[in-house]
């Protein structure tokens, strides 16, 4: 595990048993989902046939929803998966924290 993404698990474990919100821009797509963090889990690849599946990532464990114009839509398993492969950056600071992969955006941050 790189030093960034260190630094992102360690953050995400830290406010475990808080509210965060999460926005992902993945090209001209912008999603957000709210969760209480039980737990962080790191996943590393596994082989498969779908591309888009492929690679490390993060399992946020916790209740939560998918945030949209129509209301909040709960998330089906209680978890909440961030592919970390191709991690260029990330910028953990004490409330939040952005990242950037090679498949997209994230900024993650506590919710009051």
């Amino acid at each position: 595990m790189n030093e960034s993404l260190k630094s992102v698990t360690d953050w995400l474990n830290a406010h475990k048993q808080q509210t965060v919100m999460i926005r992902k821009q993945e090209l001209e797509d912008t999603d957000q989902t709210r969760i209480t963090l039980e737990d962080v889990e790191y996943k590393p690849s596994t082989p498969t046939i779908d591309e888009y599946t492929e690679g490390d990532s993060l399992i946020l464990h916790g209740s939560g929803a998918v945030v949209n114009e129509q209301g909040d839509i709960p998330l089906p398993q209680s978890t909440y998966q961030i592919y970390v492969d191709g991690l260029k950056h990330a910028d953990v600071q004490e409330q939040q924290l952005s990242m950037e992969t090679e498949r997209a955006k994230y900024e993650i941050f506590i919710q009051s």
